[in-house]
């Protein structure tokens, strides 16, 4: 038997369909519930009918499909969807048509058995060839979606803004099924999704929400399920899927060989070997549910996961929560338990590390009866996150026994005074960031050095010498990590790339190495550096490896689920920059600052908080504000974010955060790639040359930056459409188109007509002049003579003009001056003084 897999796209396979029916023989198109499997059979009737081709469609479960088969014409194609339940006598109607030559195509759940003993033999008849020249039965699989497919048909079905964290959640609670998703969406829509820190769906009314999914399910738990299979299923669908065998340790052989059979226990779609519930399906039958069995259900389920826990082996995240949230009967304070304690502790820090102090109270005051404590660092974390930075200082200085602890807790102490103090209202003056009683040494007076530098704000300057021999010689690696990740921020803030020469991917899987060893005490110190790596990657346009490298590097992190959606947010932001979508982006930001770790040093939030003002400005329009030179604000991610968003002539010239960037060019070697881009890309455009802004499209798409790679032939477009020049304006088109195909690839919320404008045509100053003089009747030698320069350099100057202003001879340039205002003569006007982002100052970010 032939296997045929899905295509990418659903018309690959429906074409394909197409074509297969061509030929006599069965057809069998398998998919689970949701699958899509009716929409491919209405596209493939849809695709025959316009092909001219007689077609029947009919569904297994409708009472006159047998006798609609018969009447049908013996050359005609039959389309037989929900055909597992098809009755014995429907099955050979069937087997008559493929008898003389006519082509069958039948649509089956793969989710539930179609081989009853009652139908068994007709359809092994339908299946297996009659002899050997008898056509064989072909099988097309619907495979799950993958996420670009998610992706691509969220963007076409949702009609309000999907972000990141709640396109995750849509994924796997679709199980990659496009009718399931298509019901998420709109589930979504209604404010039913909770999408962190895992995918669940909100108390929904089954009779108004219109979702079929839920439908079915309810109508299955009260028609075939009992009260402890229902329980069994809800139980399973909070859990990890497992194989079967796990399932039933935690709900019994029972409800599991049951649950199974009705098709609520599926295969997941990335393994065959694991099973789940959909949360689709459990979210239909809680209605059904019964508290005090559910609770029983539960109970079990606890208990036997925490067997894995007490052999040293930590549940996911998910499954730790759900332990913790589960009660044993009012007998849960009334004994010690190590393993309990020990989880409840775990799962508070994990809210801790997030900011979420209600959570962790309600745990820590839970995990108590069980005898969890926490040690004197983690009880000043808690303080500062529930009462402030004082709070935490206070517990800090009550009990300094933790100065004479372990190297690491005694770094992992100096971090938090340095960050507490910082954050805390007590004058710069009058702060000391020394452990009480603690007698340092010069490991950990470096490391003091270091945090203080990183709880600041202000240029590292002549500190760079002391923190680059700290990163090479600090016995703790984290310290010397932290300190040379620190240079490398301050490197990129002035457009520069690190000092170290190595590959994103390189530097993330060194930060890994470190995190696999690194003490439970240090889980700051790790959450910083992969927020300052992520932040690196996204500076430096990394899109070759750095993200599945952060994604694996979360995994060596305590609380990696809540890893996971920030680092999310920031991959999706970062997208959205390089298709030049600055309000997705903002709205990606906002919720990547909001779910951000809680202990990060001043510097690494500043940072954060500066890009996403500078994004805000962006998307907003107010780049630059008005004629109050004094709040123009022109730092290097406010240029970066108005290249990729067209608007090359709303930045102002002056910087006044980070004047380093108009300090003398730097040598290419150390600059950012996207600032060598853009200086190239801008000077093309200032020179009216097409070939080289075409030239730019190439290394601006090659590097995955979308938004000015079709900015830079549409700009050539324009150019060849003045010079008439039909065959490169065709060209043009052509590679906006493909770039577009690309782009759709990675962000499928790109497109090149959704692009805003980005016209720059403009002259500098001299050829302004020049254009000026050509108008008054000078001679270029005259010319030569009033701007003190060559005549040579006078030719070039009016033959840029020319280019720019689509001039065809000296007497239209003179005749455009005379008739409107050069553009590029604003600049002269002091009135303005609005600057736009020239090739100096590209030159100035290198």
């Amino acid at each position: 038997m032939r296997h045929v897999q899905r295509g990418k796209v659903r018309s690959v396979m429906v074409a394909h369909l197409v074509d297969e029916l061509g030929a006599p023989g069965t057809i069998v198109l398998a998919g689970g519930h949701g699958s899509g499997r009716s929409h491919i059979m209405r596209a493939v009737a849809s695709a025959l009918q316009a092909s001219g081709r007689p077609v029947l469609r009919c569904s297994a479960r409708e009472p006159q499909a047998r006798e609609s088969i018969e009447h049908e014409a013996p050359g005609h194609v039959v389309l037989v969807d929900d055909a597992e339940h098809a009755a014995p006598e429907l099955i050979l109607s069937l087997i008559d048509r493929i008898r003389n030559g006519a082509p069958v195509l039948c649509a089956v759940a793969a989710d539930l058995s179609t081989d009853d003993e009652h139908r068994a033999a007709e359809w092994a008849k339908l299946l297996t060839p009659e002899h050997d020249d008898a056509p064989v039965t072909r099988y097309v699989h619907l495979n799950p979606l993958t996420l670009p497919e998610t992706l691509q048909i969220a963007v076409e079905v949702a009609t309000t803004p999907l972000d990141s964290s709640v396109l995750a959640a849509l994924h796997s609670m679709s199980w990659g099924r496009p009718a399931w998703l298509i019901e998420v969406i709109r589930l979504a829509a209604q404010g039913a999704v909770i999408a962190t820190p895992w995918p669940r769906l909100a108390p929904t009314q089954i009779s108004e929400s219109g979702i079929p999914t839920l439908e079915f399910a309810h109508a299955l738990a009260q028609s075939s399920l009992t009260d402890a299979e229902i329980a069994a299923a809800t139980t399973l669908a909070q859990l990890e899927p497992r194989t079967l065998f796990g399932h039933e340790d935690l709900v019994g052989s029972a409800a599991v060989a049951s649950l199974v059979a009705h098709g609520v226990l599926i295969q997941t779609p990335t393994d065959p070997t694991t099973y789940g519930v959909p949360e689709l399906f459990a979210a239909g039958m809680r209605v059904r549910t019964k508290a005090d069995i559910v609770a029983i259900a539960e109970q079990r389920a606890a208990r036997t996961l925490l067997l894995q826990e007490s052999l040293g082996v930590p549940l996911s995240d998910r499954e730790a929560h759900f332990c913790t949230t589960i009660t044993d009967g009012g007998e849960i304070h009334q004994q010690l338990d190590p393993a309990r304690a020990d989880l409840f502790r775990r799962v508070a820090l994990d809210a801790l590390s997030f900011g979420a102090g209600t959570e962790c109270r309600d745990l820590l005051v839970r995990g108590a009866g069980f005898g969890a404590t926490l040690d004197p660092l983690d009880r000043a974390r808690a303080a500062t996150v529930m009462h402030g930075a004082l709070a935490g200082l206070r517990s800090l200085n009550a009990v300094p026994e933790h100065a004479s602890g372990t190297a690491s807790q005694r770094i992992a102490a100096i971090a938090l005074t340095s960050q507490i103090t910082a954050e805390s209202p007590i004058p710069q003056q009058a702060r000391t960031e020394t452990l009480p009683g603690a007698d340092t040494g010069a490991a950990e007076r470096d490391a003091q050095f270091v945090f203080a530098r990183w709880n600041e704000t202000g240029p590292v300057g002549s500190d760079t010498e002391a923190l680059q021999r700290i990163a090479t010689t600090h016995p703790a690696r984290e310290v010397a990590l932290l300190a040379g990740q620190l240079i490398d921020l301050e490197n990129i803030k002035r457009g520069r790339r690190p000092s170290d020469p190595a590959s994103c991917t390189e530097r993330i899987a060194r930060v890994t190495d470190i995190a696999v060893s690194s003490p439970p005490e240090l889980r700051d110190l790790l959450s910083a550096a992969i927020v300052t790596e992520a932040m690196l990657a996204l500076y430096l346009g990394d899109t070759d490896g750095s993200d599945v490298a952060l994604y694996s590097l979360t995994e060596s992190l305590p609380a990696s689920t809540r890893h996971r959606v920030w680092l999310g947010h920031l991959g999706a932001a970062g997208q959205a920059i390089a298709s030049g979508d600055m309000a997705r982006a903002l709205r990606e930001w906002e919720l990547f600052e909001a779910r951000l770790p809680r202990f990060l040093p001043v510097r690494l939030s500043a940072l954060i908080r500066d890009t996403g003002s500078a994004i805000r400005r962006t998307a907003t329009g107010h780049v630059d504000l008005g004629g109050n030179r004094e709040d123009i604000v022109d730092d290097f991610p406010t240029q970066v974010l108005a290249y990729f968003s067209g608007r090359l002539d709303r930045i102002g010239s002056r910087v006044r955060r980070y004047d380093h960037l108009h300090e003398s060019p730097l040598d290419a070697s150390h600059a950012l790639d996207i600032a060598k881009l853009a200086r190239a890309h801008v000077q093309a455009a200032n020179e009216q040359h097409p070939v080289a802004l075409l030239q730019c499209a190439d290394a601006l798409t090659e590097a995955g930056f979308w938004a000015p790679a079709a900015f830079a032939p549409r700009a050539a477009k324009r150019i060849f459409m003045r010079r008439r020049a039909t065959g490169s304006v065709n060209r043009c088109d052509t590679k906006l188109a493909e770039l577009e195909a690309a782009a759709r690839r990675v962000d499928p919320w790109f497109r090149v007509d959704l692009l805003p404008a980005s016209e720059h045509v403009r002259l500098t100053p001299r050829e302004s002049a020049t254009a000026r003089l050509v108008a008054e009747g000078l001679s270029n030698k005259a010319i030569a003579s009033r701007l003190r320069c060559s005549v040579r350099t006078v030719e070039s100057h009016i033959a840029h003009a020319r280019a720019k202003l689509s001039a065809g001879d000296r007497g239209e340039l003179a005749a455009l001056v005379r008739q409107a205002q050069v553009p590029g003569e604003e600049r002269e006007r002091p009135d303005l003084r609005r600057q736009r982002l020239d090739s100096r100052l590209i030159d100035s970010m290198r």
